[in-house]
């Protein structure tokens, strides 16, 4: 019986200090701190640095990505004004090589 005690009284401790911990504004801050590391190491370091070269290609490849999507649903709108009785879907590829395969 005292055993039961002891892990109940342990568990609601345990319980109460999770709760403390990760509750409210606490437990916001406390999961946003890893978040806020990051950014304030990225910002110390050169711009030469590994990580900032890699940062830098990854926001061109985005814009990029951006780019040839837009033109890719140009494509399709024009490849709808002028196959009126054929329906093309967003998904289907404009390339014939692609639908070949």
């Amino acid at each position: 019986m005292r055993k039961l005690l002891i892990l109940v009284a342990i568990l609601l401790g345990g319980a109460y200090a999770a709760r403390g911990l990760l509750g409210g504004e606490r437990g916001e801050r406390l999961a946003r701190l890893p978040a806020t590391m990051m950014e304030r190491c990225m910002e110390m370091m050169p711009e030469d640095s590994p990580p900032m070269v890699m940062m830098s290609s990854l926001r061109r490849l985005q814009e990029q990505n951006e780019e040839l999507l837009a033109l890719q649903r140009e494509q399709n709108e024009l490849l709808r004004e002028r196959l009126p009785g054929k329906a093309v879907s967003e998904h289907e590829s404009v390339n014939p090589a692609a639908k070949r395969q």
